[in-house]
């Protein structure tokens, strides 16, 4: 048999597992991502900005189930000054997802260092003063799966000469999630950016500019 036939086999053979597999193939790729390893008893509960709606709901669950005492929101900078009054903040939208369950959750908004985060790391720059003033030792994180493994990286560069404990727990939703992401263009828009997102936050150490809260 000629070679150039065995090679064109062979390519055939590797792109039908390819295609029978790629639901394993493209679920593995996002689970990669998914940092989920929280544990009872942390001071606070901190909510990353960005996905109101799916990772304040997540914390308020986290709090029920006796993870922490108290609720913290990070202060994310406005993008629109002239209409900010327009659109509620992280704490309206968390109080009245509060009220609605008629529960009573201590929270509160970070103060920020530079008038608003645009970025994790500026997020957890914000975090670490605020720790160091109420000597917090035991965080969680909450953010969407597919931004924890960079989130946690963030927070693990920044906090890494104190002695403060960073865990993470993975927010879902109802539109996708590792095993489906494909299916949606918000699954693919969240997975696709953030394999260009996560290497760059590999190489730095502080704010990238072009890489906005998500």
């Amino acid at each position: 048999m000629k070679k150039w036939l065995i090679v064109i086999i062979l390519f055939l053979g590797l792109v039908t597992i390819t295609i029978s597999q790629y639901k394993p193939i493209l679920s593995g790729y996002a689970k990669f991502f998914t940092v989920n390893n929280a544990t009872a008893g942390a001071d606070v509960i901190v909510v990353l900005s960005g996905g109101k709606d799916t990772r304040i709901p997540h914390a308020i669950n986290l709090y029920s189930e006796g993870f922490a005492p108290r609720i913290l929101l990070t202060d994310e900078k406005k993008r629109n000054i002239r209409f900010v009054h327009l659109f509620p903040t992280n704490q309206e939208i968390a109080q009245a997802m509060i009220d609605e369950l008629e529960m009573n959750i201590p929270v509160m908004t970070i103060p920020s260092l530079k008038g608003g985060a645009t970025s994790t790391f500026d997020e957890a720059y914000d975090l670490l003063k605020f720790c160091q003033k109420k000597r917090f030792r035991h965080l969680i994180l909450v953010t969407d799966a597919f931004h924890t493994r960079r989130a946690y990286h963030a927070f693990q560069t920044v906090f890494e000469n104190t002695e403060i404990r960073i865990e993470m727990s993975a927010a879902s939703n109802e539109i996708f999630n590792e095993n489906n992401w494909w299916t949606s263009d918000q699954g693919i828009s969240a997975y696709v950016l953030e394999s260009i997102k996560y290497p760059v936050y590999l190489l730095s150490s502080s704010n990238v500019t072009f890489i906005r809260n998500d």
